[in-house]
C-alpha cells in the first residue's frame, strides 16, 4: 500500500520502502503512482494507493509488464 496525506508541509506519500513529501499535489500523485507500479510489479500483484478523502477513491495500481518485448 502507498499512501498520500496532507500535512502542513505538502503532502505526504509513504509506502513500505519510501517516504517523502511533496509541495504541490501533482508530484505527489506521480511518486505515489510511480512507487506504488515498482511495488505491484515486484510482488506479482495490484497495490492501493489510498488518497485523502476528499480527493476520491483508493486508487488500484496493476504490476506492469517490465521487459514485455513485443
Amino acid at each position: 500500500m502507498v499512501e498520500i496525506k496532507k500535512v502542513a508541509a505538502g503532502f505526504e506519500v509513504s509506502g513500505a520502502r519510501f517516504h517523502e513529501v511533496f509541495q504541490n499535489r501533482f508530484k505527489a500523485i506521480m511518486a505515489a503512482h510511480a512507487v506504488a507500479l515498482g511495488d505491484a510489479t515486484t510482488a506479482g500483484r495490484p497495490v492501493a494507493i489510498v488518497v485523502p478523502t476528499d480527493w476520491g477513491e483508493t486508487v488500484i495500481v496493476e504490476p506492469g509488464t517490465a521487459g514485455d518485448k513485443r
